[in-house]
């Protein structure tokens, strides 16, 4: 026995997958295109408010007597966060808000992972941040910190660099010289008064 297919069969098959397309899929696209629009709107949108806010963030910080480096990570730490939130606004518009629910929750636990791993440099960017707003240390200061005796170099974020008297360089992580008592022997002549 042969599969007998008739005229009526496929005129009701095909009909049939007809209304199952255009209930299915062709209803929702209206809607979806109206969502996807508003929600590329409210991308471009917010991202022009976060252009502005990050201009006058700079601005205001280059008007404050604190260090360039401390200011220019605080503006981009603020900018991330804002484009993290935005991101996340987007997708819940459009939505795929278990999308934005996964991202949120794989950044995380990615922050977290980070922050376990970079212990150590962290708490070097925090002493680095302090030292850098200290008025009794800094670049042309004859000291003694972390046990080297000389004169400052530079001091960055994570490192204090230090021409010790034996004429070495060393370079000795922020953390060490900002968790323990040093010594100043003489300030440079002209000292700027910096905040953090």
């Amino acid at each position: 026995m042969g599969l007998r297919v008739t005229n009526l069969g496929v005129v009701e098959f095909l009909e049939n997958i007809w209304s199952n397309l255009r209930t299915e899929l062709l209803d929702g696209i209206p809607s979806a295109i109206v969502m996807v629009i508003g929600g590329v709107i409210f991308l471009i949108v917010a991202l022009m408010i976060i252009m502005v806010i990050r201009a006058i963030l700079r601005k205001a910080f280059r008007k404050m007597p604190i260090n360039k480096k401390i200011s220019s990570l605080i503006v981009t730490v603020i900018y991330v966060l804002m484009l993290f939130v935005i991101m996340v606004a987007f997708l819940e518009m459009i939505g795929l808000g278990q999308i934005a629910l996964a991202l949120g929750v794989a950044i995380a636990f990615i922050a977290l992972a980070i922050g376990m791993a970079m212990n150590s440099v962290l708490g070097d960017f925090v002493a680095g941040g302090f030292l850098l707003g200290e008025k009794d240390f800094g670049a042309g200061f004859l000291v003694e910190a972390a046990g080297v005796k000389g004169t400052v170099v530079d001091v960055d974020m994570r490192k204090t660099r230090i021409q010790g008297e034996d004429g070495i360089l060393y370079v000795i992580p922020n953390k060490a010289v900002e968790g323990a008592t040093w010594k100043v022997f003489k300030r440079p002549a002209k000292v700027e008064k910096k905040l953090i």
